[in-house]
């Protein structure tokens, strides 16, 4: 089996180490601030974002009040944490730290996956191939199956914007190898999942961080910059648009014309 970059794997990962309800959604939102849950890692954490707007979060956020119809104002309620991996979020929502919070939410949005693909590098670094990633593949689309059922769990109808993960290896190499192979399976996992649910849409990334040729990625070369966030927060939009995001959250959100 052929071996995947590993000089350039090993480069990203020592960067990245671097570093039962049904929810209440009202229909008059202009008169009170509406709550966004941010779940995740360190892409929802904003790490990175050197203008300092908690990354593509709060650009959701702030995106929401400007571009949505009856927003008057979002409460963006920050729960994820860097170096997060799936079974982590799993432990966090099992835990009911972020129960209320869940119940109480009128969006959602998600990041994870990036630090499980690391964590497959960081254990099989001295002999890396795509089997590697084939082991752990179905394990974690388990996982990303379950973070949804506690999700929902709390809350059955706050539109979930759920984003898949890239790879950084395009900085370092034109010869990505079976890494795009193994992120096209993940992402078409994942996104499978959230396609089963009626309130939630995924958020293809993949294509935003093709070499950085743009100037998308921060100082570490691994996450983005405030380009690269402004870039996701854009796609969010562009997304919700052709998927009507007025029929993914039953009447209740719009975006303006």
């Amino acid at each position: 089996m052929k071996k995947i970059g590993i000089i350039s794997l090993l480069t990203v990962f020592l960067l990245a180490a671097c570093g039962e309800s049904s929810g209440v959604f009202e229909k008059n939102l202009e008169d009170r601030p509406i709550d966004l849950v941010a779940l995740g890692d360190s892409l929802t954490v904003g790490v990175g974002d050197e203008e300092g707007k908690q990354g593509y979060a709060g650009r959701f956020a702030h995106s929401m009040e400007t571009e949505m119809d009856g927003v008057k104002s979002v409460h963006l309620i920050e729960t994820a944490k860097k170096g997060r991996r799936s079974d982590e979020l799993v432990e966090q929502l099992k835990s009911g730290e972020v129960n209320d919070s869940l119940k109480k939410a009128e969006f959602i949005t998600l990041t994870i996956g990036g630090n499980d693909l690391m964590k497959v590098v960081r254990e099989n670094i001295t002999d890396l191939n795509k089997e590697s990633f084939d082991q752990e593949r179905p394990l974690y689309k388990e996982r990303y199956a379950e973070i949804f059922q506690l999700i929902r769990k709390q809350n059955k109808e706050a539109p979930i914007v759920a984003i898949g993960v890239y790879n950084p290896l395009t900085v370092y190499t034109d010869d990505p190898s079976h890494f795009e192979e193994i992120l096209k399976e993940w992402n078409g996992d994942m996104k499978e999942i959230v396609e089963k649910d009626a309130h939630s849409i995924f958020i293809p990334v993949e294509d935003l961080f093709i070499t950085n040729d743009a100037q998308v990625y921060s100082e570490d070369f691994f996450h983005p910059n405030a380009k690269g966030y402004g870039n996701m927060n854009n796609r969010i939009f562009e997304t919700l648009k052709k998927a009507d995001l007025e029929k993914l959250s039953d009447g209740k959100l719009k975006i303006k014309e």
